[in-house]
């Protein structure tokens, strides 16, 4: 298979759809295995970040499946949907999120590096015990807008800084519609749910680089998921 190099500016729209396009003119077939992200960054020629938001736009399409291992990714099925209205609902609300979305990569990232270098053995109980009613939520069929609020809070508790506590509380309100809108999209409560998983994992495995790349991909498809809902929901 061949891709061309992207020469627009809105990147990982176009990886999108070069990708649906190869497999509505069937030279992706169902099943078929995909590159590694590395390799899709090198043929697409942009960064891997954009490769990642736009498999994580595919995946909750339903065109892509991830394989348990990571790094590697099959095409399931051909979706209905065109992948062409994500460029112009994009251009309508980007404005719009992107303050609270570069907030959030400017804070918890170094949140989840602290909580990795200070959390007590309480916090981490904490943080586990939000992560099981995460699953318990999903399993029941019900959104995990809550929780996700919740679990985003106690890795700041888990700094044990009173201060980057207080911060978390103040611009609570501006962030939330990003949390919503990515637990919204299709896959999104699963996809926050395992971000979330590997975060914590960082955190108790005391690997401060980890729990704030943890934290980055984390946040990179929870862009995506909105990125996603807008062009299902046109909100």
């Amino acid at each position: 298979m061949k891709f061309e190099t992207i020469k627009k500016t809105r990147v990982y729209e176009e990886v999108v759809k070069q990708i649906k396009e190869l497999i509505m003119e069937g030279k992706l077939d169902s099943g078929e295995r995909l590159p590694s992200e590395r390799e899709l960054a090198k043929q697409f020629g942009v960064s891997r970040v954009s490769v990642r938001q736009a498999l994580t736009v595919l995946e909750t399409l339903g065109l892509i499946e991830r394989k348990v291992g990571g790094g590697t990714f099959n095409v399931t099925k051909i979706s209905d949907f065109d992948v062409d209205p994500i460029v112009e609902a994009i251009l309508k609300k980007r404005d719009q999120l992107n303050q609270p979305l570069e907030m959030r990569r400017m804070l918890e990232p170094n949140l989840a590096r602290l909580a990795a270098k200070r959390a007590k053995d309480d916090n981490i109980r904490e943080l586990e015990g939000s992560l099981k009613t995460q699953r318990k939520l999903l399993d029941e069929g019900e959104l995990i807008i809550e929780e996700d609020v919740r679990f985003h809070y106690l890795i700041a508790k888990a700094t044990n800084n009173d201060i980057a506590v207080k911060i978390v509380e103040v611009v609570h309100e501006f962030l939330q519609q990003t949390r919503e809108k990515s637990i919204k999209a299709r896959q999104g409560g699963e996809l926050s749910y395992r971000g979330h998983t590997l975060i914590l994992r960082a955190i108790k495995k005391r690997d401060e680089d980890r729990a704030y790349e943890a934290m980055m991909d984390h946040l990179e498809e929870v862009e995506a998921l909105i990125l996603t809902h807008i062009a299902e929901f046109g909100e």
